[in-house]
Order: C-alpha cells, then structure tokens, then sequence
C-alpha cells in the first residue's frame, strides 16, 4: 500500500523541527554515510558476527478506540492520532518502547487492559468500572466536548440546553462507548437507545430519521460527517451535553503501574496544552485527506 501522504508529511516536519536547516541536514547525511562505511569495514574485520542492534527496550502494549478521530484510530494494522502519539511520548521517556499494533476493536481493547492482556487504555473516559479494574494516570490528558447531534432542519439549532430536552427522543450509540456514567445511565433511562458497531452507521442512520440524536465527541463527529458528505444533513447541537475529561489507564500488572506518578509528570507541563493543540490539528486534517468523501 502507498504511504499515505500526511504520514509523509509527518516524517518531514519532524526531519525538519531536529534538523534546522538544510545545510545541517546535508551534513548530518555525509556523516551517516560515513559512518555506515566505517561500521562495514569494521564487521569485515571483527573475528566473530558483529551483535545486532535491535532495540532491547522492554516493550508495553498499548491500544486506543478503532475510530474516534483526531484522537485516535485504526490505520494500516496501527493505532494512529493525538492520544497515541502523545502516550507513546509519556510513556517511552522512562525507557519502554510502545507497542500500538491493532489488537482489535474498542470493546476488546477494554477488556485486554483490564484482564492484563495489555498494558495500556490510551485515552478514555473514567468511570466506575475502569477505576475499579485498572489504575488512572493523573491529570487528565485532554478533554473532549460531547456534542449532540441530529438532522438539519428537523429542530431549531438552539434546541439543546440541558439534558432534560433529549427525554422522550431515539438515541443512536456506538457498542462499546461510554460518555461518562451519569450521562450514560441518563441517556439509558430516558431515552430509547440502539447500539450499533461504528460512528458511520450512527450517522447514516441518524440522517435517515432512524434515530433522532446521537451524542458523539464534536470532532470525531464533525470529521466521519465531513468524510461521509452529510455535513449539511447532520450538525451539532450549539451547546455540548457535556465535557469529558480523557485519561490514561493502565493494566494492574503491568511494569507501568508503579510509575503513574511520572507518566502524569508529561501533562503537567508548560507547554503541554500547546503540544496537544499542534496533535489534534495535525491528525485532524490527516484523517481528512487519508479518508476521502464516502457514500
């Protein structure tokens, strides 16, 4: 499959932010060369093989939702976006390295990270049963506005001020996704909810008039309706139902669970909120353009 272009792209700005200029780019391309001929030369001569040089960090597993973008999602047997490119970062300065091959859908990601199957829940909402079996990093490591969506035209835009206003009304949801137990347990009691497997069909299904809302996280949502061509038949309410925190969780065996403290340390710092800004816009636009309009 042909590298995606905004990965490309990522390499490139990266390349460049360590570089500096081109100049010490050129430099640093004779300097490897030469390196490269000096290290032939000298397993040519050595008696025995020469070791390899394979990274002998210890390895964690890690695992994030399937298809919540720009936070993260499934692309080429990896888990991509700003939770995983900023977990990996936090967690491999104390010396792991992050392993964020697919282990299969967001259901199963749970349950991995809870049963110590993997290490690492990279980014989800706290509730009960997460705090129960797995250990939080502290503080949060960004925030997501739930927003309420629903059909163009069918209600007036400023419709929503509390939750109260969804009682009575279809909710559609993903299998697998909570919004926080109190939102959650209201949306179950005072609303008719249908599950279904991903944000694509919730849409579909919400611009058909099968359900009458679904409440989705404001950019995920905006990016599937953009990449499905129904930004004019579906749109967010004004005002969000709720803003949910996002946080790290860690399996209880796992060699990390000791270390939450200095895993947290990375979002406590000054330039943290600027870092996670740079991440959300960067994997925004790269879903977009890896994710052409769909029918």
């Amino acid at each position: 499959m042909p590298r995606p272009q905004w990965r490309h792209a990522r390499v490139q700005a990266h390349n460049a932010r360590r570089l500096g200029t081109e100049a010490q780019m050129a430099f640093d391309g004779l300097l490897k060369r030469t390196c490269s001929v000096l290290a032939g030369t000298l397993m040519a001569l050595a008696p025995w093989p020469a070791a390899s040089q394979a990274d002998t960090r210890p390895v964690v597993k890690a695992c994030g939702h399937h298809d919540y973008p720009p936070w993260n999602w499934e692309h080429d047997g990896q888990i991509v976006g700003a939770c995983a490119s900023i977990a990996t970062r936090a967690i491999e300065r104390l010396g792991y390295r992050v392993d964020l091959r697919y282990l299969g859908p967001w259901k199963r990601c749970q349950v991995l990270v809870e049963t110590g199957q993997a290490d690492v829940n990279i980014c989800a909402f706290s509730n009960s049963e997460r705090l129960a079996r797995t250990v939080i990093v502290e503080p949060r490591m960004g925030q997501n506005l739930i927003a309420v969506f629903y059909r163009q035209g069918a209600r007036d835009p400023s419709w929503f001020h509390q939750w109260d206003d969804l009682r009575g009304l279809r909710t559609g949801l993903i299998i697998g996704v909570s919004m926080g137990p109190e939102f959650d347990d209201f949306l179950s009691r005072h609303t008719t909810v249908e599950r279904v497997a991903n944000l694509d069909s919730v849409m579909k299904m919400l611009s058909l008039g099968r359900v009458d809302i679904a409440p989705f996280g404001l950019e995920a949502g905006r990016i599937a309706l953009d990449s499905l061509g129904l930004n004019e038949r579906v749109v967010p309410a004004i005002r969000p139902a709720l803003v949910g925190d996002l946080y790290l969780f860690i399996a209880k065996n796992s060699p990390l669970a000791a270390r939450v403290d200095e895993i947290g340390a990375y979002f406590l710092r000054r330039d943290y909120a600027d870092e996670l800004a740079h991440e959300l816009a960067f994997y925004r636009k790269a879903y977009v353009t890896d994710h052409p309009v769909r029918q």
